[in-house]
């Protein structure tokens, strides 16, 4: 693993239930890879009074500056009307002002964010039923509040090419059909036409290579997973990933994108009378793919969630929750780019696995696991070296869950979460080489 990506953004379900985990088991350390992450002390980035949903957002430039976003509400108000928040953050970790990105009174949920290479980003999310979205200058400047979708959209995901045109990916719900879309977002705020993708069902994922061409990957109506690519100038033909077959579905679809647009998409496969499982498989930006290959062990029980993050050269790192007698375990897996597997590590006791990697292939794990009285929950990480070494785990936050991280290209984290006990402030810290 030698350089990285932008792990594709990707929505699971709302509520993670961490009290499952029985006894904590003691953590396996690994030998410390060559990155060893020295941490900023913890920073509470909301606003005082503010409590803030879960599942805060990151993204980071390639110089390092960081756009974190949130939704939260205002606990002194007479009602707690959820708004989207961003706030910039400089390689140094020094804080911006915090910006409200969306009107007092609507219902806004759940910001994703993508970053191009000089910072300017576009922040999307779910508003009254539909999907709305303003870009964000690297400045902090804002952009108009744009709606997006024209009908109920669900699921928003959006990828930002280096010279700062986005895509966002949803799916639409009318009259009972699932259909996947997409529409540009260009970086002066304007729209281009909404693109219909085809039949969707499970949340799209999208992923742009360096060149500018984006690809949205996502399972149609559980039975296929199928992708296409999106340039400005038109869509490519609907490709199968994954095929149908007798009593097969498929879910939980994330992917990474190397420079040259060679992807590998990560997804779950689940037969009748079978354990789940979690299958990868590549695809070139020749519209060539490669062999199916199960990354999970056939005997582990996947809890709910998962996260692929992949380098620049096309290695990649699958990250997953199991359950076991003992609780819910936290593992991953190195992907090189010619398919071959890593050692199935065990990071640690927990869920809600995230994964990030920067240039080189050196990352990030964080996931989050109860606190030894099971007051709260704690967020834990393990860095990832370009050989694919995990490092040591160590204890981000005392009181955290629903962490998300973001690395720069030479290995700069960006880490963001809700703080699990009330009031549910939302907080981050920043890390990396020599910080």
């Amino acid at each position: 693993m030698r350089r990285a990506g932008v792990s594709a953004a990707r929505r699971c379900v709302r509520q993670l239930t961490v009290g499952v985990v029985g006894t904590l088991a003691v953590l396996v350390a690994a030998p410390a890879p060559a990155l060893a992450a020295t941490w900023s002390p913890v920073q509470v980035v909301s606003e005082a009074g503010w409590s803030g949903q879960d599942q805060p957002f990151v993204a980071v430039d390639r110089q390092g500056d960081s756009l974190l976003a949130w939704a939260g509400c205002d606990n002194n108000a007479s009602g707690c009307y959820d708004q989207v928040k961003a706030q910039t953050a400089s390689v140094d970790g020094v804080l911006g002002p915090v910006q409200t990105l969306s009107p007092l009174g609507a219902s806004a949920s759940w910001p994703t964010v993508a970053s191009d290479d000089d910072g300017d980003s576009a922040v999307v999310w779910t508003q009254d039923g539909l999907v709305a979205g303003r870009r964000v200058s690297a400045t902090g400047e804002l952009g108009p509040l744009r709606m997006i979708t024209t009908w109920h959209g669900v699921s928003p995901a959006v990828a930002v090419d280096p010279s700062g045109l986005a895509l966002v990916a949803w799916t639409e719900i009318r009259d009972g059909a699932y259909t996947t879309k997409a529409r540009y977002f260009g970086a002066d705020s304007s729209l281009g036409p909404e693109l219909t993708l085809g039949v969707g069902a499970d949340q799209p994922v999208v992923a742009v290579d360096r060149a500018g061409t984006a690809l949205v990957a996502w399972t149609e109506s559980y039975e296929r997973v199928v992708a296409r690519r999106v340039r400005p100038e038109g869509v490519s033909a609907l490709r199968a990933i994954a095929g149908q077959g007798t009593d097969i579905r498929y879910a939980s679809v994330s992917m990474a994108m190397d420079r040259d647009g060679d992807a590998v998409i990560s997804y779950r496969w689940v037969k009748a009378g079978e354990p789940p499982r979690l299958r990868v498989r590549h695809y070139s930006h020749t519209d060539t793919l490669g062999s199916v290959i199960n990354v999970s062990p056939a005997g582990h029980e996947l809890s709910l969630f998962d996260e692929l993050a992949g380098d620049l050269d096309g290695d990649a790192v699958l990250t997953w929750g199991r359950w076991t007698f003992d609780g819910t375990q936290v593992l991953a897996r190195t992907i090189s780019s010619t398919g071959a597997l890593g050692t199935v590590t065990r990071l640690g006791a927990g869920d809600w696995p995230k994964v990030t990697l920067d240039d080189d292939g050196d990352g990030l794990v964080t996931w989050q696991a109860p606190s030894p009285d099971f007051s709260t929950s704690r967020v834990h990480a393990r860095t990832i070296g370009s050989d694919g070494v995990f490092g040591a785990a160590e204890i981000l936050a005392p009181d955290g869950r629903y962490a998300q991280p973001a690395s720069s290209p030479t290995g700069r984290f960006s880490v963001i979460w809700q703080k699990g006990s009330y009031p549910s402030d939302i907080r981050a810290r920043f890390g990396g080489q020599a910080y």
